[in-house]
């Protein structure tokens, strides 16, 4: 009797150990899964930045107004407030009008949150002016807070926070 006890105690113990073998490695794995999903947002968030950059420059606002939300609002310090990607694809096409914009951004910080994101950086923004521009050629510095949402076309801005830096 006292062997069969033994027994049955040793085969619980077993089993208790090969449940917790069994969690262990589904937290390996989610962990896993989700450094993945954290590198494939990062990756697909840099790329849209630098589409968006190429694809204002060559004028083709529409295409990179797809990289917003359909509600999206972005706000820039001293200017007002853009509701909306068509507001958006306007405000883009009446700022070429005034001369060339190129804009660099370095990403700072990343927070993945699964089908959301957040984006903090840094960003220098080059304006070349037309010859009949009413504002000069200029560089602007400035901090951005972006806040990314994933859709089932990819991922696109809901809220975009820009701080420029006043010039020296």
């Amino acid at each position: 009797m006292k062997k069969a006890v033994q027994i049955a105690l040793v085969l619980l113990l077993l089993q208790g150990c090969k449940g917790e073998e069994s969690k262990a490695f589904e937290a390996e794995k989610q962990a896993v899964q989700t450094e993945r999903e954290y590198k494939d947002a990062l990756a697909a968030i840099e790329e849209a930045n630098k589409m968006v950059n190429i694809l204002t420059r060559e004028g083709k606002y529409e295409e990179a107004g797809k990289y917003f939300a359909e509600d999206v609002v972005q706000l820039i310090s001293g200017q007002p407030p853009i509701k909306g990607r068509q507001a958006w694809v306007e405000a883009q096409k009446e700022a070429a009008k005034l001369g060339d914009w190129n804009l660099e951004l370095e990403v700072l910080d990343f927070q993945f949150l699964g089908d959301h994101a957040v984006e903090r950086g840094r960003g220098i923004q080059t304006f070349l002016a037309n010859d009949d521009s009413p504002i000069p050629s200029m560089e602007l510095v400035g901090n951005y807070l972006v806040f990314w949402k994933k859709h089932s076309d990819g991922w696109k801005i809901q809220y975009d926070y820009v701080v420029v830096e006043s010039p020296e």
